[in-house]
């Protein structure tokens, strides 16, 4: 059996419960880059957040957070699947959300720089413990439990009534 985490001859950071894996980045921004990377995430732009973010399809979630007064970024998402095609998902379907994102961030290379995941992996940290509540339901069987379960309760509120 190959290792999940072995790509194209190269180790790949983050821990795996199941089907999901654990991502987080933890980076340098550019001096002022926290305050203008709150405007941008506060714009137009990111509001519509939910809506980017589902174009990747195998994403639980993830989040942004600026600490060390300032100084640093910590990126953290959960996924199901191979790392590299998370990477390239990224790069695929929301390359200018990803730009926008880690654009105040020192030597980010940018998402379609063909050196894009030798940078990733130098800033991943694995976590020292990683839990998913799910470890075998990919984002696709939840949305379709949902969907199932939206139509049960359809049902059983018509029976009630």
């Amino acid at each position: 059996m190959s290792n999940p985490n072995v790509a194209e001859g190269k180790v790949r950071p983050g821990l795996k419960a199941g089907r999901s894996n654990e991502f987080t980045l933890i980076m340098k921004l550019k001096p002022g880059g926290a305050e203008r990377l709150r405007k941008k995430m506060a714009s137009d732009v990111t509001n519509q957040n939910d809506v980017v973010a589902d174009r990747v399809g195998t994403l639980h979630d993830l989040r942004f957070v600026i600490f060390d007064n300032d100084t640093r970024l910590l990126f953290a998402s959960t996924f199901d699947g191979d790392w590299d095609a998370y990477i390239n998902d990224f790069a695929e379907r929301i390359p200018d959300f990803i730009d926008l994102a880690f654009g105040e961030v020192e030597d980010y290379p940018g998402i379609k720089n063909p050196d894009i995941k030798d940078y990733i992996v130098k800033n991943q940290v694995t976590s020292t413990y990683f839990y998913s509540a799910y470890p075998d339901a990919s984002v696709r069987d939840i949305r379709k439990a949902m969907k199932v379960k939206s139509g049960l309760d359809v049902l059983l509120d018509a029976a009630s009534s």
